[in-house]
């Protein structure tokens, strides 16, 4: 006579390893939260490849919203257009979704890309296309700004032609093209 019993023993194992496997599986692709890492941020704390990812992946979320308004702004003649103070009363909205945003930004935009492991860099990649997306040191493509005539070496006075600075900087040409 079968009562069963070794059929309901092998399905309950079966389920609390299947259970078991799932629960490793979420616990294991945790991010830390945003506020985690802000407060190891402010603690001055050593962060991790699992911090960086969750911050860029909270820039990420941002800047992919944020895109649609920028396109908006981007084709504007100006500023005042009707389209332009909605497009930037709209991305203001948005920003006060996102209270770690300039701290993220700014801890991105100072790490070295080399201090990023592929999958952070996978992610860099990704998302360099939107203009809101912040940018490790190296990452992405340098381009000059286009109004930059030259270098300064020596700045002389124009009423006399004396030299009054001397240094690094770049002449810039402030005329409207």
């Amino acid at each position: 006579m079968n009562t069963g019993k070794p059929h309901i023993v092998m399905l309950a194992t079966s389920l609390v390893a299947i259970l078991l496997t799932l629960m490793i599986q979420a616990c294991g692709n945790k991010l830390p939260s945003p506020e985690d890492v802000a407060r190891k941020i402010d603690a001055n704390e050593q962060l991790s490849q699992a911090d960086y990812a969750s911050m860029l992946d909270y820039c990420a979320d941002y800047a992919r919203r944020a895109q649609d308004y920028m396109d908006i702004l981007n084709r504007q003649a100006n500023d005042s257009t009707p389209e332009a103070v909605r497009a930037t009363n709209s991305m203001a909205t948005l920003f006060g979704e996102y209270p770690y945003l300039d701290m993220f930004r700014g801890v991105i935009n100072n790490i070295p890309e080399s201090a990023l492991d592929k999958d952070n860099l996978k992610k860099v990649r990704e998302n360099a296309r939107y203009m809101a997306f912040p940018l490790p040191v190296g990452a992405g493509v340098n381009m000059p700004a286009s109004n930059v005539e030259g270098d300064i070496v020596d700045m002389p006075d124009t009423d006399t032609g004396v030299v009054i600075a001397t240094g690094d900087g770049e002449v810039v040409d402030v005329n409207v093209k």
